[in-house]
């Protein structure tokens, strides 16, 4: 079975790999034309490592702006890896912006890049509201589901957006992320009470509280986060090349 390290890298048109040539900080081509390429393995890791904070303002102009859709993926990966803090709080916003539903093919994909690339800033920042923002949607809320702004199921709860935020706790190698995910993998264990209870025909009385991300991804993911957290991001993805 292939390791995360793999899983991470395929999950999303925008993950990353150790990137190919590229140029230092004043030679890098201009941030849009940038994210505005298609990368068949993502955006290459390395490259986008070498701007800084000066470009996240563009990012996050062209993230507001409908017409870059496209290349929201890249956007908000390239805004994850540069680490700024200021970051935070406008993707957060726009994870959560947008009933899940309505959302287009593109959208719906920008959103998984977006959770789990707040992973990558934390790496980076060690930002905690990012973090906590991660820890709170490892799991979608019990029913009734959290309502967005728009009204309607929130894009940011869902089941499968879950399984991106325990995959950006992975890529965070912070140690208190490792924390939670060492408590979600104990708890997507079912209770011998819950056992016994399936066994006789009773099922589980109360809110379920058992994760929906596979309890293997989690395994994985944990395992990710231990070998980030001892090796670094780039080293990561360097031993992750086939």
């Amino acid at each position: 079975m292939r390791t995360l390290k793999l899983r991470i890298l395929v999950a999303s048109a925008a993950l990353l790999w150790a990137g190919i040539g590229a140029s230092q900080n004043h030679g890098l081509e201009d941030i849009e034309e940038f994210v505005r390429q298609i990368y068949v393995h993502g955006i290459p890791f390395e490259e986008a490592n070498r701007y800084d904070a000066s470009v996240a303002p563009t990012l996050l102009k062209m993230l507001n702006d409908p017409k870059e859709q496209d290349y929201w993926s890249n956007i908000v990966t390239t805004l994850g890896i540069i680490g700024d803090e200021n970051a935070v709080e406008p993707m957060i916003e726009f994870i959560e912006k947008g009933k899940a539903g309505a959302l287009t093919r593109s959208q719906r994909q920008a959103k998984k890049s977006a959770i789990m690339s707040l992973g990558y800033l934390i790496n980076k920042s060690g930002n905690q509201k990012a973090l906590d923002y991660l820890t709170t949607n490892m799991t979608p809320p019990p029913m009734p589901a959290m309502t967005s702004l728009a009204g309607g199921p929130s894009a940011a709860t869902t089941p499968d957006l879950s399984k991106y935020a325990v995959l950006g706790l992975a890529l965070s190698g912070h140690p208190k992320a490792a924390e939670k995910l060492k408590s979600l993998q104990e708890s997507s264990r079912p209770s011998a009470w819950a056992s016994l209870r399936t066994m006789l025909g009773a099922g589980n009385s109360g809110p379920d509280t058992k994760s929906t991300v596979p309890s293997e991804v989690i395994s994985e993911a944990l395992r990710a986060n231990e070998e980030i957290a001892d090796k670094g991001l780039a080293e990561y993805y360097r031993g992750s090349r086939p």
